[in-house]
């Protein structure tokens, strides 16, 4: 495996000129011009980045175990109970019965790390999270790639091909990327990027394009991953290509060194004590202050030397990254390769190069403290020892529960929380963050074992306000019976995952008619399909296509 190095420079390149652009301020205009602006500017784009790991995640890692002061554990797993019922009702069982989820602000758990798998850098960005327990899988679809986005008929690896008599569709992503909400013109580039550490990916496309709800094993083909960022950048980016050789260059436009951000900066401090700023104005002014504030302190920080020049949104190539076999796990390696591409995704989001994407995270490292080393998924089970990590996840010992939550640690830290920074970096013309406008989702193909129960999910960004953020949100009805348990985990009813596929959609402006077969059903195979009566399946079906309860704002 080899790689060249990448820094963040490529990103802040990328976004130096986008960032020094004074942001739209209604208030300095001419009051004939100002409505007009207003109304013309309108809300920026939403954004959906989806990111799927692999063979489940242990409940004891996912989920927070240290109760807050007054708080208290479930006494069958020892994760925290919640006490707040949710404002909606999740639904009625068969007896009748309403039932509803719980929810807690994350505040709550300021004091300490949210969970193993969540460390205390998660902190900063507790305002756009949202962190989701008893979200179910309605059929027992074992090992897959498309269940995480809507696509619950597939099977993989040993129970691989076609769920008997479940529904085949296409997955989210590439239902919105044909949403005139999502992309009212064609966008540059493609309207669903598909990167990841292996060619398979959690994306299923339509055979037709121009038919996303066609249903069946020949209406869909599972989508293809760039796994090499260098790759990924020029498919992105091949409008941004130098002039050919004997040609002209066009004029160099001036680059923000940190010198030019001062003087920027204090332009913008001028404007912001003018007597005809709004307030609403001024805030927005500020947020760009601070956002400059740390532009400048990146330019003049470590791996940004006096060659770091920022521009308007023209981004440098990184280096060619080769991912090799799955079971090619050097640590520098996946760890370089995860970081440019991470980086790759967030300028093309950032860019308006296109606003969907999936990312599939198919190696990790696992940092042991006797040795770090490298962990690969393959679709055999019996292969490569440690390095497998389909393998551990059938071991299941105490070896093996420690690596899969040490690597879903560090996909966390490396892989999620370096996306949502690079998010967080950019302000759009609303004075709001690019994170702010986006829907990151981390999800898994299994919950415990091979089940599909709770499955671990977690989500960032409020979609330019339309989803509520900042809570742990628990729909498991605890007052259900335990069916059974496997590894660390309950066999409870929670509800449909359909429902969170549902409100994803709605989230980015898509209409029911867009992603719905049949009125008021939903997204997806709703049924409980391979369940018999030893599993939890008493849920509230007539409201299946409904949002999640008290999620959308």
């Amino acid at each position: 495996m080899r790689y060249d190095p990448f820094t963040r420079r490529l990103f802040l390149t990328g976004l130096g000129g986008a960032v020094l652009a004074l942001p739209l301020l209604p208030s300095l205009l001419p009051r004939a011009l100002r409505a007009k602006a207003e109304a013309q500017a309108g809300a920026p784009p939403r954004r959906f980045v989806a990111l799927k790991t692999y063979n489940g995640m242990p409940v004891n890692d996912f989920y927070p175990r240290n109760p807050p002061a007054g708080y208290s554990r479930h006494s069958v797993d020892g994760t925290v109970a919640l006490r707040e019922p949710l404002r909606v009702a999740t639904g009625r069982h068969a007896s009748g019965r309403t039932y509803f989820g719980h929810a807690a602000p994350l505040t709550d758990f300021a004091d300490a790390p949210l969970s193993n798998v969540f460390g205390t850098a998660f902190g900063r960005f507790y305002d756009q999270m949202t962190l989701f327990r008893g979200l179910d899988f309605m059929p027992n679809l074992n090992h897959n790639h498309g269940g995480f986005l809507g696509n619950l008929g597939l099977r993989t690896n040993g129970v691989g091909g076609a769920l008997p008599g479940a529904q085949i569709n296409a997955t989210i992503d590439h239902v919105m990327a044909r949403s005139p909400a999502v992309y009212p013109s064609i966008p540059s580039g493609p309207r669903v990027l598909h990167v990841g550490s292996r060619r398979n990916t959690c994306s299923y496309a339509p055979t037709n394009p121009d038919d996303p709800l066609a249903v069946g094993l020949g209406a869909v083909q599972q989508a293809q991953a760039y796994t090499n960022p260098r790759t990924a950048f020029d498919v992105l980016f091949e409008g941004f290509a130098p002039p050919a050789p004997g040609m002209t260059p066009a004029p160099e436009r001036p680059r923000p060194t940190s010198r030019l951000v001062d003087r920027v900066m204090e332009d913008y401090r001028r404007a912001a004590r003018g007597p005809n700023l709004s307030a609403a104005d001024r805030r927005t002014l500020e947020r760009h202050l601070a956002h400059l504030a740390e532009l400048e302190a990146r330019l003049e920080g470590p791996g940004m030397g006096p060659g770091a020049t920022p521009g308007a949104c023209e981004p440098r190539a990184p280096g060619a990254i080769d991912t090799g076999g799955e079971f090619d796990v050097s640590v520098p390696a996946i760890t370089g390769f995860w970081e440019a591409m991470v980086d790759v995704v967030a300028l093309a989001l950032a860019c308006d190069v296109t606003r969907v994407a999936t990312i599939d995270v198919a190696k990790m490292v696992i940092p042991e403290a006797g040795g770090t080393f490298g962990m690969g998924d393959s679709e055999n089970p019996n292969a490569a020892g440690r390095s497998n990590w389909h393998l551990q996840a059938h071991e299941w010992d105490a070896n093996a529960q420690r690596w899969i939550g040490l690597g879903n640690q560090w996909v966390a830290q490396t892989v999620v929380h370096r996306l949502l920074t690079r998010l967080g970096e950019v302000s759009e013309r609303d004075g709001q963050s690019l994170l702010h406008h986006s829907l990151v989702l981390w999800g898994n193909e299994l919950s415990f074992n091979h089940l599909n129960y709770s499955m671990p999910t977690v989500l960032f960004g409020r979609a330019g306000g339309r989803v509520r953020a900042g809570r742990y949100i628990d729909y498991i009805d605890h007052d259900q019976p335990i069916r059974f348990r496997q590894h660390d985990g309950s066999v409870i009813e929670g509800v449909q995952y359909n429902r969170l596929l549902v409100t994803l959609m709605q989230a980015m402006g898509l209409a029911p008619s867009e992603y719905e077969r049949v009125a008021g059903r939903g997204f997806g195979e709703t049924r409980a399909i391979e369940k018999g009566s030893g599993f939890a399946v008493d849920y509230d079906d007539s409201n299946v296509g409904e949002p999640l309860p008290d999620l959308m704002a």
